[in-house]
């Protein structure tokens, strides 16, 4: 079947695209790109009013038991931490867990 290739590639495109893309973090004017890197995801700073564009916010972000978890990093604390990403429409619940407290963000599309 000649037209395999392509089906599979937008099955994977479809799967991949649940947390990919532009997400607004709703603070400083402060965009984060989310993109698939081999078998991780990442996300770093497209544009703020403070952080440096470019800058990694997201690290090793994969689906484990159907969430997805990785590290979000803490400019303020420069630190790193467990964080779990929940998609719900066009918003991204980030939620760190900081010892014995979690502080969930809400992040919107675009």
């Amino acid at each position: 079947d000649l037209h395999y290739p392509l089906r599979r590639q937008r099955q994977m495109c479809i799967r991949d695209s649940s947390i990919s893309g532009v997400w607004d973090m709703n603070k400083e004017n402060t965009k984060i790109e989310i993109k698939k890197n081999q078998d991780f995801y990442s996300g770093t700073v497209l544009s703020s009013d403070k952080l440096q564009a470019g800058a990694l916010m997201l690290k090793d972000i994969k689906s484990v038991d159907g969430e997805w978890k990785g590290k979000l990093f803490s400019p303020k604390k420069k630190k790193w931490y467990d964080a779990v990403l929940e998609k719900k429409d066009e918003k991204l619940f980030v939620t760190i867990d900081a010892g014995f407290m979690s502080k969930t963000f809400e992040w919107t599309k675009g």
